[in-house]
């Protein structure tokens, strides 16, 4: 557009000279000069466009335009109906590239600078009756009305940059969740939102994302996830808009697209809940739609009441764009999780193959020994304590190949167990009692259940290292979309004082990485509590 907009002011510059050097009696020297300084600046701009030295396209450069053809008008005598027709040309570029806000005010400024020129052969045509004045006022009433033409193509540009800055800057092969946060944020910033949402159905588990002006991107809780979705599903296959009014505002709440039959009053109620949820005031609400069926909702949101009038057009029929590149990022995340369903299968029969064969050996090894041991023997109790520790890792081994091989997600109760297992294990190799305090399930991600299982058994060492406790109390709980853990030990007591400060970093480590908090108290004074909560 920039090269198309250059390109037509060195033809409207040649075109004018040519026009005004031939109808024109007598022509200043003040008109010359503006003439000629306005063909070369025009022909300057064209050969950088040309050259590709401009990056933008400032809105001041249309201004010049205006300034140029008004000044003109001012110096001439029998070119003022002919340079009115000069004015069209930015007015529309400017509506076009920044919105027909901008255009209509440049357009105000240009008939205003007609107006006051009372010499003019246009102002003159006023004076000489309503037949020569109406075309006059025709005239006049030209520019603006190409402002207000142009807004369809103002639309179709916001939309191709929508689509084409989305296009440039999502890659879908980062998978859904980021493609997702990278969109809400990207829109946020294009619109000026408070509040942009993207809430794609619950139900085939893909997220909800928002981003807020002061908190960024994050993804929503399932309980506001199924509330969003619930309220999203009484409202019409089409954009509606919403705007909080004041009890004394007699101005509709509720907009909705030309050929709806709904009644906005029924649908007040829900926007309202809707924009209280996500703490806004206005609101514009655009369905993601494909082959007849929802695949989700943008939401537009705004503090202020006026920020509804923003226009939710260009983002609706961006919206199937929009989607496409979702749906992209969604196949990847299923290839992604179907190659590592084959990859788990490959790893699970290698190590059935190599990495139990030696533990079957030492569990019959040390069977073995135990039966060539007296009963009576005090070695015996030893040697049956670790037969059962070594029947226990075979079975964890089988338990974890098992779930390798089928590929399933058995990790998500495996935390529970596991943490079991190893409160056992430690017991008997330590001599610490450790007494366990949890839910018998309790469902997590393979990735989430293998950090808190190894922060769990970090602290019991620590406990050994570092402590003399000799009793432990563990606590696993969960609270408002978050995993509570607190490890409580007595060795304060057992030298009745308190232990010296630790700061466990590799563990605060651990926790941060996974979003958590770590808080070491002493409750009573004496022996040391950490407390420990991750999110999920």
């Amino acid at each position: 557009m920039r090269r198309f907009s250059a390109g037509i002011r060195v033809v409207t510059a040649l075109l004018s000279t040519v026009l005004i050097l031939t109808f024109e009696r007598r022509i200043g020297v003040w008109a010359i000069c503006v003439l000629l300084t306005y063909g070369l600046w025009s022909g300057q701009l064209l050969w950088r466009e040309a050259a590709e030295m401009t990056r933008d396209a400032p809105s001041w450069v249309y201004w010049v335009d205006v300034i140029w053809a008004v000044l003109m008008m001012k110096l001439l005598n029998n070119s003022t109906m002919m340079l009115t027709v000069t004015l069209v040309h930015p007015v529309v570029l400017v509506s076009i590239g920044y919105g027909v806000r901008h255009g209509l005010a440049l357009a105000s400024v240009a008939a205003a600078g007609l107006l006051l020129d009372s010499g003019s052969e246009l102002m003159r045509s006023f004076h000489e009756g309503w037949e020569q004045g109406l075309p006059a006022l025709m005239v006049l009433a030209l520019v603006p009305a190409a402002a207000l033409i142009s807004r369809p193509m103002s639309m179709l540009r916001r939309r191709l940059e929508l689509i084409g800055a989305f296009e440039e800057q999502l890659d879908p092969r980062r998978g859904l969740r980021p493609v997702c946060g990278e969109l809400v944020e990207r829109l946020r910033e294009s619109t000026g939102a408070d509040v942009v949402a993207l809430i794609l159905p619950l139900r085939i588990g893909t997220p909800a994302m928002l981003a807020t002006r002061h908190e960024g991107v994050f993804r929503a809780r399932r309980d506001v996830h199924t509330r969003v979705e619930a309220l999203l599903a009484k409202l019409p296959d089409a954009p509606v808009s919403y705007v909080g009014r004041r009890w004394w505002d007699v101005r509709p709440t509720v907009r909705l697209p030309a050929g709806q039959q709904l009644i906005a009053a029924e649908l007040r109620d829900g926007l309202a809940t809707l924009s209280a949820e996500l703490d806004v005031r206005s609101l514009h609400v655009v369905p993601l739609t494909r082959y007849s069926r929802q695949h989700g909702h943008f939401i537009v949101g705004y503090k202020a009441s006026n920020g509804a009038r923003w226009d939710a057009s260009a983002l609706a029929t961006t919206a199937p764009e929009l989607l496409r590149i979702i749906e992209q990022a969604t196949l990847v995340d299923q290839l992604q999780d179907e190659s590592a369903s084959h990859e788990r299968a490959r790893i699970g029969r290698d190590l059935h193959d190599s990495a139990i064969q030696p533990y079957l050996g030492l569990k019959y090894a040390v069977e073995c020994v135990a039966l060539r041991i007296p009963k009576e023997n005090p070695a015996r109790g030893e040697i049956d304590a670790l037969a059962d520790l070594v029947n226990g890792e075979v079975s964890a081994l089988r338990e974890l190949i098992s779930g390798l091989r089928t590929g399933g997600k058995h990790g998500d109760d495996a935390l529970i167990p596991a943490v079991r297992r190893q409160v056992r294990r430690f017991s008997l190799l330590f001599g610490i009692d450790v007494q366990i305090e949890c839910p018998e399930t309790l469902p997590t991600t393979r990735a989430l259940a293998s950090a808190l299982f190894h922060i769990v058994n970090e602290s019991l060492n620590n406990v050994r290292k570092h402590t003399g406790a000799r009793n432990v109390w563990i606590t696993l709980s969960t609270e408002a979309s978050a995993i509570r853990v607190v490890i409580r030990d007595d060795a304060g007591t057992m030298l009745d004082r308190p232990e010296a400060d630790f700061e466990p970093r590799s563990l605060s480590e651990r926790v941060a990485d996974l979003g958590g908090s770590l808080q070491i108290t002493r409750p009573d004074g004496l022996n040391t509590e950490l407390v420990i909560v991750v999110p999920v």
